[in-house]
């Protein structure tokens, strides 16, 4: 008897009943996984600069009345001198008197004729430049205006080319008072204009 209250007051955790258990550790929360590395991408992705516009070359320099003159014989293009054509136009009706047909054919005569003109600019052996009008008559070439002139250096700029004609007129239906100056525009290296008092603004090419 005495031996178990001994031994119960010596085990006294064990006699007065169960040591509780420890808790179990609680599970860890985890984050939540991260989202994948395309839609991150996706997300933060810039859209990419618009392509840039080509910007066109500069126009070549327009050429100098001298470069382009030499050798050259330029035709009167009626086409590209509207207020030409428009004289010729309202001639041909004037002449016709409200006769279609004789008005298409007054206005084919002009056409034809105006095929024929043009203008070239030679250096003789002297080194003087020479203005030379021509036009055909029965089929043959005729000179109508040849003056000499000389070009002032000066105002060579901006394609335009400014002409001081000295002399007389040469040709077979001369001038009778030649222009203190002469205005020629370079349009192109193949195209250039001049300004008749008369007939407006004259367009001739080669």
């Amino acid at each position: 008897m005495f031996g178990s209250l001994v031994v119960c007051s010596v085990l006294v955790a064990a006699c007065g009943g169960e040591t509780p258990a420890p808790e179990a550790p609680k599970p860890a929360v985890s984050a939540p996984p991260p989202p994948p590395a395309s839609a991150t991408a996706e997300k933060h992705e810039e859209p990419p600069p618009p392509p840039k516009k080509e910007e066109p070359p500069p126009p070549p320099p327009k050429k100098k009345f001298s470069e382009i003159i030499p050798g050259a014989t330029f035709k009167f293009s009626l086409a590209d001198s509207p207020d030409a054509k428009k004289l010729a136009t309202d001639d041909c009706e004037k002449k016709a008197k409200k006769d279609d047909k004789k008005k298409e054919a007054c206005l084919k005569d002009v056409e034809a004729a105006a095929a024929g003109e043009g203008s070239r600019y030679e250096k003789d052996d002297k080194g003087n430049w020479w203005w030379v009008s021509f036009a055909q008559e029965k089929g043959k070439e005729v000179i109508v205006n040849k003056v000499m002139f000389k070009v002032r250096t000066d105002a060579e700029e901006g394609g335009k080319a400014v002409l001081t004609p000295e002399g007389k007129d040469m040709g077979k239906k001369p001038m009778a008072k030649l222009p203190a100056e002469v205005t020629i525009e370079v349009v192109d290296a193949h195209t250039i204009a001049m300004t008749d008092p008369k007939k407006g603004r004259l367009v001739f090419k080669h």
